[in-house]
């Protein structure tokens, strides 16, 4: 199927947006991916942060949505998206936001990951103690 889909497989650190139903969620790939056309696929050059291509794109939440179409549901073409006009500051500027912004994000994703660790054994734990089949003993 990866060799029919357009996006083709887009390497970890695209930057993702939902152009349809609804419009203007975002995301980073963390492992190789292929999207269908109900995504804009951004991959940034090796001096741009996927941090910053985020954060700028998400700054521009209501201009693509004023640039959206539909009669059944708002959609974002990327001939509609590409011109969206943005301030790309200089190499250091961009440096510096992700030396800044890269530790805080790498955290919110290992607290997600946690997260959803801990929400599995929950799901796997918590029948089995309302069942009885699972009897936590009291400690000395």
């Amino acid at each position: 199927g990866v060799a029919r889909i357009s996006s083709g497989l887009l390497p970890v650190g695209t930057v993702l947006l939902s152009s349809r139903a609804p419009i203007g969620y975002l995301a980073i790939a963390e492992i190789p991916i292929a999207v269908n056309q109900g995504f804009i696929a951004m991959k940034p050059k090796a001096d741009i942060s996927n941090l910053f291509v985020m954060y700028t794109v998400d700054s521009l939440g209501k201009e693509i949505v004023n640039r959206a179409n539909g009669t059944t549901f708002l959609e974002i073409s990327k001939k509609n998206f590409r011109p969206i006009p943005v301030v790309v500051p200089n190499d250091d500027l961009i440096r510096c936001f992700d030396e800044l912004v890269r530790p805080l994000y790498d955290k919110i994703l290992s607290n997600e990951l946690h997260t959803r660790t801990l929400s599995e054994q929950r799901d796997t734990l918590l029948p089995k103690l309302v069942s009885g089949e699972l009897v936590v003993g009291k400690s000395a």
